[in-house]
């Protein structure tokens, strides 16, 4: 790899240049599994960028799932990272930067704008009533859905981020997607979760009796000054393990 100075161009956020280049050489093998991912102080050199730059450099390429810590202070290029690359490419979320669905489940993804409801609107910090981005997971299994996800994002973060409204998986997920479209990362998840009988609407969309026992999953995602980037529920069926991993790095 040379270690000359490389051109930026500045309309791009100098960070996800770097993470492009570095992500481009992954996925041609110029930098392969278990390669040192080059230092903060290699990517000043380099790039010429600053050491607060090239930390979020790092940061994005372990939320992407391309990297990953060593021992030492190494960062090298995790197992399974080209794999990632290509699976990105080709619109799939088998190949996502966390846990793996279970196997046997698919995703049918449909986003919309509508209008917000008083506990969603308060999170994300907008009038009640006011239409937002919802975009909705179904997982399936066998075509039958054992969980409903709905996913609530603020005006500014979803003009910004627009894949937010396709109706296509995201393979490293929202909030990696959401950190390289506009640069805003979560600096801070919570999560509460809720055992409670399923209602009339509930049930019907899940295919299980009313009253049903369903596990409620509600999920605040915010940066580090507070402000709200995404909401997200899940309701689903028992029977099955549900994951939410989150890799929260320094901005």
């Amino acid at each position: 790899m040379s270690q000359t100075a490389t051109e930026l161009q500045r309309p791009v956020p100098l960070y996800m240049q770097v993470v492009r280049q570095l992500r481009a050489q992954i996925a041609s093998g110029e930098l392969a599994e278990g390669d040192r991912i080059p230092s903060q102080r290699q990517m000043m050199d380099r790039w010429r960028i600053s050491m607060q730059t090239a930390s979020k450099v790092i940061g994005a390429l372990k939320t992407e799932g391309l990297a990953i810590p060593s021992i030492g202070r190494d960062t090298i290029v995790a197992p399974g990272a080209t794999a990632r690359i290509a699976a990105a490419s080709a619109g799939t979320h088998r190949a996502a930067a966390e846990p793996p669905p279970t196997p046997g489940l698919d995703i049918e993804v449909t986003a919309t704008k509508v209008a917000a409801p008083a506990a969603v609107a308060e999170t994300l910090g907008i009038p009640t009533g006011r239409r937002a981005l919802r975009r909705r997971e179904i997982s399936l299994d066998g075509g039958k859905a054992v969980s409903i996800t709905d996913i609530w994002f603020p005006p500014a973060i979803a003009e910004k981020a627009p894949r937010l409204a396709d109706s296509d998986s995201l393979p490293a997920g929202t909030l990696a997607y959401i950190a390289e479209a506009t640069g805003i990362r979560a600096a801070r998840v919570t999560e509460e979760n809720a055992a409670i009988a399923a209602d009339k609407q509930t049930a019907e969309a899940l295919g299980v009796p009313p009253a049903s026992p369903v596990l409620v999953t509600c999920t605040r995602q915010h940066t580090a000054d507070g402000k709200a980037i995404a909401y997200a529920e899940r309701t689903a069926i028992t029977g099955y393990r549900y994951t939410s991993a989150y890799l929260i790095t320094g901005n």
